[in-house]
């Protein structure tokens, strides 16, 4: 395999004036995340059908090439299973990736299966076995190896034939501008993030909370996003969902009563314990009426697992309608975000968060007529 390992930002600049005449370009990233919040970028593979490079962004300093190339709206970038790689090239400013599709929700699009990895559609479409012994490397140290390299070139390698194979099948079925749409629904959907006061809605069973146990919960999550951000320390490092859950709900007055959480980490509550009595006293301090309640209009509200089973059952229908497979509409995370939207926040904080991923672009399209739509939210779509 012929690769060019791209060192210098005139290299870089030279590669992309030649892809930018290209009509697809794969890519992939190579990054370390293991306890730190952003990703830590080390390679980026890149091929335009004729030339492989791989990207060191230890030592690029100019980026422009490379930011003009991925908005590029006449070459289409291809990425297998995108999200991780879109957060590690947005630490280096290289977002937008327009247009964008992603191979493995491509290949759930054409029924081929869920969650899909890149081996097995290599395996399928070319019937070749990756070798993926170097899927751990630390990719921030320096050298790499020529066995790391070429296993990082071997991921955009063989990306444009499964790309080929998808697209031919995809237009047969009259899904491939879906398929484009939902690349710029991948992209645009990082500007609706979730407002800090509202994340511990984010979190498994708060919904289990009293109402006073979710304004502790509330400023533990803005707490441990504002330190994990100040420090580049994942989250999990600081204290797990679990951990904030148990402080929540059993409200310790004293080191000693944190101390005795089952399963909570003696030194992360050395560390921390003082800040986390602090804010504790902070939520209890608070009038229960400013509270966040667990659920709101109660009186039409029929139950966790009766609304979220409407919702399932919406999604259903509206793939049974539109002949798109219900796994390429929808995961889980979106049903939980329209039902917090519904049921989980007041009317005038509803105002503060971005609207669902269900009542945007080509999703509302298909699903609006499916939904559930609570009485107090139909006045809003």
């Amino acid at each position: 395999m012929i690769y060019q390992l791209i060192t210098t930002s005139s290299a870089l600049a030279a590669f992309c004036a030649q892809a930018a005449s290209a009509e697809v370009l794969a890519v992939d990233t190579e990054f370390v995340r293991q306890t730190t919040l952003s990703p830590k970028l080390g390679l980026i593979q890149l091929f335009d059908g004729k030339q492989l490079a791989l990207v060191d962004p230890l030592v690029i300093d100019d980026w422009s090439s490379l930011q003009q190339l991925f908005a590029n709206p006449a070459v289409c970038k291809v990425v297998h299973s995108c999200n991780e790689d879109l957060e590690a090239l947005a630490t280096k400013n290289l977002l937008p990736v327009l247009p964008l599709i992603d191979t493995q929700l491509a290949a759930e699009l054409a029924g081929w299966g869920g969650s899909q990895g890149y081996a097995k559609l290599v395996q399928r479409v070319c019937a070749i076995e990756l070798d993926k012994s170097e899927s751990r490397t630390d990719w921030i140290a320096r050298p790499l190896s020529a066995l790391q390299l070429e296993y990082a070139a071997k991921d955009v390698e063989h990306l444009l034939d499964v790309y080929q194979a998808l697209k031919t099948e995809l237009e047969a079925k009259g899904h491939y501008q879906l398929l484009l749409a939902e690349g710029e629904h991948l992209i645009s959907r990082r500007c609706f993030a979730l407002p800090l006061p509202f994340r511990h809605l984010e979190l498994k069973n708060s919904n289990l909370l009293s109402p006073r146990e979710l304004a502790i919960l509330r400023e533990l999550v803005i707490w441990r996003q504002d330190y994990a951000q100040q420090h580049d320390m994942a989250l999990g490092f600081i204290f797990k969902d679990h951990h904030l859950l148990d402080i929540a709900k059993r409200r310790p007055g004293s080191l000693e009563s944190m101390f005795n959480i089952p399963d909570l980490p003696g030194r992360e509550v050395r560390r921390h314990g003082k800040t986390v009595l602090a804010l504790i006293e902070k939520a209890k301090a608070l009038p229960l009426e400013q509270c966040p309640a667990p659920y709101y209009h109660t009186d039409l509200f029929g139950g966790f697992k009766e609304e979220m089973q409407k919702i399932t059952d919406g999604i259903k229908a509206a793939a049974k309608a539109s002949g798109i497979a219900a796994e390429f509409i929808a995961v889980r995370r979106q049903s939980t975000e329209f039902f917090n939207w519904c049921w989980r926040v007041s009317d005038q904080d509803r105002a503060q968060l971005p609207v669902p991923e269900f009542l945007r672009g080509w999703r509302r399209e298909i699903l609006l007529q499916h939904l559930p739509l609570p009485q107090h939210i139909q006045p809003l779509i």
